[in-house]
Parts: structure tokens; C-alpha cells; sequence
């Protein structure tokens, strides 16, 4: 399959919100807690992903005959989680990773993610980070199983997330 990852416009925002939204009842039907402020997101969450698109930092992912797939948020830094090394050169951090309704549980997570490296390396990016909530396991593993090693852990007022890299210079 071929991924196209498209920098997402602030006037598909709405469209980003419905899919957190979506997501969100998806994960609490599972019984997991992950995400569940999505369901009604308080303002300062709708605030962060209206900065995000305003910054152009989302990007949604559709296939070769533009089928929506998709969505994920990439940061040149995150302080958020990683505190003071979440400013260091040459490393990128990608939030948000979500795959559309009907398409989960298809590889595509596995595929935006080796796309997202292909093309971090190509740009000469040396680490890619990400955060998982921890009470997600199944989660944590995929991650885990895509290569990402964990590295820590982080409290939010959320949640507690476990803090993975991956070199992407092996």
C-alpha cells in the first residue's frame, strides 16, 4: 500500500476533533480510560490541537486513492513529556497517531510509522520519540513491537505515560 501524508489545513480541524472523538469512545467500549477526555475534550485540549494545525504540525495519511486513513501530530520538540531533552537537536516526537474508523486492526499504524521513519531519516533526524499512556498494555507492546524502546516514564495530569525512542541510525 502507498501512503501519501498530507500536512493537514486548519479548516480540517473539526475533522481531527471528530476523529479523537471517535477514537475516544472506540477505547472507553474496550474498557480502557486512554483518551477518554476526547469524548466532550475541554477547551484547553481543543486549544492544542488548533495550535497544532495553525503551526502545521498534523498530518493526515490516505492511500493511493486518497482514502482518509488516518492522522498523526509530528514536533521538531516536546517539553510536554520530555522535559529538558525534549529540546534536543535532531530528534522528532509523534503524538496523535490515530487510524480512522474501519480501518484499525490493518497494519496501516505499522505503515505510517515506517513511513514517518523513512522519510525523519531521509531528512538526516537521528531519534524518533513518542509517549504511550501506560495503562494501555496492548498498546505499549505495539510499540514495542515496532522497534520503540521504552526509556521512562512521565505523569501528566491525564495520565501516566511510558516514554519510548528509537534510534533511527542503527
Amino acid at each position: 500500500m502507498v501512503l501519501k501524508l498530507k500536512k493537514a489545513k486548519v479548516q480540517d480541524m473539526d475533522m481531527a476533533l471528530e476523529l479523537f472523538r471517535k477514537t475516544s469512545l472506540s477505547l472507553q467500549a474496550r474498557n480502557l480510560s486512554q483518551w477518554s477526555y476526547w469524548s466532550n475534550p475541554p477547551m484547553e485540549k481543543i486549544q492544542w490541537v488548533r495550535d497544532g494545525f495553525q503551526r502545521g504540525v498534523f498530518f493526515f495519511v490516505c492511500d493511493e486513492s486518497d482514502d482518509f486513513l488516518g492522522m498523526f501530530r509530528l514536533l521538531p520538540v516536546d517539553e510536554l513529556y520530555w522535559d529538558e531533552k525534549g529540546r534536543e537537536p535532531n530528534v522528532r516526537y509523534v503524538h496523535s497517531l490515530v487510524i480512522a474508523t474501519g480501518h484499525s486492526g490493518k497494519g496501516i499504524g505499522a505503515l505510517i510509522l515506517k513511513k514517518i521513519i523513512e522519510n525523519l531519516r531521509n531528512e538526516g533526524i537521528e531519534s524518533l520519540r513518542l509517549d504511550c499512556d501506560s495503562s494501555n498494555s496492548r498498546l505499549c507492546q505495539y510499540y514495542e513491537d515496532q522497534g520503540f524502546k521504552k526509556v521512562g516514564t512521565k505523569v501528566t495530569p491525564h495520565s501516566v505515560n511510558n516514554l519510548y525512542e528509537m534510534d533511527l541510525n542503527p
